[in-house]
């Protein structure tokens, strides 16, 4: 097909961004596209005009992506427009998949047997379990396997040497000792895992050029979806396979890059033109989802993120109805307002939200009145996490005091200093006479009096507790038996206590709401959506690459989300996780088709929802008419990081620490870029760059 003919029937449409990445083929270009910009379409279209007009042989190309549905649905779109004869010619695979066929090869070339890969979570929790009870002495809960996960799978994609793995900070208890204790199960088992099968990939792609050069030799374009969600051996996999021919098409959006957990490896996309030199950067910043005041909201908040490459979405759908803020005195207070507009939903309504748990008082509430709603799976992890188990024990504690192994589990959380001597002659009298815990303990003579008049305070507050509104139980856990006390110790949040109290609101004793969790549990997990349901509860990871005519956020609240406060964060590492936290909310924003929905909580307040109505003119307003001593607090101004003295890291020897690659030795400077030696290799970096972004300084 010639070209005139193709942009007739395929082209029309596009604006000239798009067409402009239609048609970029050859070297290596960089895509990046904001939310709702079209960028499968011209992926597709792309992919079409190279092989209907360019004559590039579609057995040639390799497409990825992030996810297995994600292929799924791109070959089905190039097959509905091109036919699916030439869709069946063509490679759409995940870099896992990828991963797989360079083992594959190697291991026919070489006449080597791979080893066997753990394709389910089944497959890894009996081991996972084992090693948490031979090297932490405890069985882990389904939070504590789920986080150890997590972890192993970002050590394995950020390449982490051994010094960045003992040095990563995570409430994973024992990780690196956890982490090499697995390593070893699998190699002694002739095992991998999914991570594992991307850094085994690499490593042959690297020690067996027979097997690069096939790879290189079959494919001659690569392009590559969803590039801020791709990991570091990942992005390097890509690299090693591009390098001969160059062409590599990568699409993606700095802004968008919310899956750091994982190991996503957005600085692939800062440093492009570093990575492959002469590459063409373009941008679609025309948006085809959103009314203006959404993107207005939107643009105004991602312009002020640190890490990101400058870019302004277009409208281009109409004005819109205004965002709708929802005033509310405390974070419990969303729950009416969200239980009314199930009960009474006729237009699409998603309730987005960083943690599952965020849902579960109004699932809850829908559960009980029968309200429709639609739910992706919700994570059980909450029933099982650590602190909902603490209060459970607490419970169970005040209505049995006699039994001692509760209380050896807990005794020490309540900021009475017991010995563990005392606790164990504490639970062997309760074992041998029925008696209660503490009151053996207040039987022993040894103990001093003001320790004495402490375990008194606690006794007797556990035998209230039966006696009490399940969210009062809650509250007096944490603020008057110094449950609450021992978790700031230990730097754990209470957001968990905050929806156990949601959930107590409706229970009359602390053992109902026990029994409720239980049931909740249940329903969770069984939950059957309603067909035409238009009521949708989803996390915003999980509504990522989805649009919604309204959208509702929920617990956009600092400590949540943020997960922590700017002004709090005293890490580079906890900066660049704040940085994300940003991502996640303007993600969470640019779902929303029609109308977008902010809850201002007075109590509670949130710096991401500050900075929204700041920029809002009936906010403005609002504050001038106001007596002061009724205004809302303003917003908390966001103050730049202090400058990166480039002198100080410009210096050859000087001791350096870079926020991915981890600490390093300068080795020399040459203009603007300073080589540096760090555990994972040599870097040679812009000085300029690197300090402009605060992303190397001086140790």
């Amino acid at each position: 097909m010639d070209k005139t003919a193709f942009e007739a029937a395929h082209m029309a449409a596009l604006n000239p961004q798009q067409r402009a990445a239609v048609e970029a083929v050859n070297g290596p270009v960089l895509l990046l596209a904001v939310p709702g910009s079209g960028k499968t379409t011209v992926l597709i279209t792309r992919l079409g005009y190279m092989t209907r007009v360019c004559g590039i042989e579609p057995e040639s190309i390799l497409t990825m992506t992030y996810t297995t549905a994600a292929t799924y649905e791109m070959r089905s779109r190039f097959a509905a427009k091109f036919g699916a004869e030439l869709a069946a010619r063509m490679e759409f695979r995940t870099i896992n998949g990828v991963a797989a066929r360079i083992i594959a090869l190697y291991s026919r070339m070489y006449g080597r047997t791979p080893p066997e890969l753990l394709r389910n979570e089944s497959d890894t929790t009996p081991l996972l379990t084992q090693l948490c009870q031979d090297i932490n002495h405890e069985y882990p809960a389904e939070s504590t396997l789920k986080d150890l996960r997590t972890a192993i799978t970002y050590i394995k994609n950020m390449c982490l040497p051994d010094a960045e793995l003992d040095a990563l900070e995570t409430d994973v208890e024992n990780l690196p000792e956890l982490y090499r204790g697995y390593q070893r199960v699998l190699k002694a088992q002739r095992r991998m895992d999914y991570d594992d099968q991307l850094c085994f990939a690499l490593q042959i792609l690297r020690a067996a050029p027979a097997v690069a050069a096939a790879f290189r030799k079959r494919y001659r374009y690569f392009c590559v979806d969803e590039a801020q969600d791709t990991s570091k051996v990942q992005h390097e996999i890509i690299r090693v396979l591009a390098q001969e021919s160059g062409n590599l098409f990568m699409v993606g959006d700095e802004d968008q890059s919310i899956y750091g957990f994982r190991a996503a490896y957005p600085q692939a996309l800062m440093d492009f033109e570093k990575t492959y030199p002469g590459a063409q950067i373009l941008l679609m910043t025309e948006n085809y989802r959103s009314r203006e005041p959404i993107l207005a909201a939107a643009n105004h908040f991602v312009v002020r993120n640190r890490y990101r490459r400058p870019k302004t979405i277009t409208p281009t759908q109409g004005k819109g109805e205004p965002l709708q803020i929802v005033s509310v005195l405390r974070r419990a207070d969303q729950l009416p307002f969200l239980f009314e507009t199930a009960q009474n939903c006729v237009t699409e309504t998603a309730v987005l939200f960083r943690n599952h748990e965020s849902a579960l008082p109004l699932i809850d509430l829908c559960e009980r009145r029968g309200v429709p709603y639609a739910c992706k799976a919700v994570d059980q992890t909450f029933f099982t996490n650590k602190i909902v188990r603490d209060v459970t024990d607490i419970f169970m504690l005040a209505a049995h005091p006699e039994n001692a192994d509760v209380f050896l589990r807990c005794y020490f959380k309540f900021g009475v200093p017991v010995t563990r001597q005392q606790a164990l002659y504490a639970a062997s009298q309760a074992r041998q006479y029925g008696q209660g815990c503490w009151t053996a303990l207040l039987n022993e003579d040894s103990i001093r009096p003001r320790t004495r008049a402490a375990m008194a305070d606690v006794a007797h507050g556990l035998a209230r507790l039966p006696h009490m509104a399940a969210n009062d139980a809650v509250r007096f856990v944490a603020d008057e038996l110094g449950y609450g006390k021992y978790l700031d110790k230990n730097g754990m949040d209470r957001t968990k206590l905050a929806v156990l109290e949601m959930l107590g609101a409706q229970e009359p004793s602390p053992r109902a709401l026990l029994k409720r969790l239980e049931a909740l549990r249940q329903l969770v997990q069984n939950h059957v959506t309603p067909p035409g349901c238009k009521f949708i509860l989803s996390t915003i990871h999980s509504a990522k690459g989805l649009e919604y005519d309204r959208v509702i956020l929920l617990d956009v609240l600092d400590g949540i989300l943020p997960a922590k406060p700017e002004l709090s964060c005293r890490t580079p590492a906890e900066t660049q996780q704040y940085e994300e936290d940003r991502r996640l909310f303007y993600v969470a924003m640019t779902r929303a088709r029609e109308q977008l929905v902010l809850f201002d909580c007075a109590v509670e307040p949130s710096g991401f929802v500050g900075e929204v109505l700041s920029q809002l003119p009936g906010h403005r307003r609002r504050q001038e008419v106001e007596p002061a001593g009724h205004r809302p607090a303003p917003p908390p101004v966001r103050k730049p990081l202090p400058p990166i003295d480039i002198a100080a890291i410009t210096e050859v020897g000087a001791h350096v620490r870079h926020a991915v690659f981890g600490s390093g030795t300068v080795e020399s400077v040459s203009g603007p870029r300073v080589t540096v030696r760090f555990a994972a290799g040599v870097r040679t970096l812009d000085a300029g760059v690197v300090a402009e972004r605060h992303l190397m300084w001086k140790e």
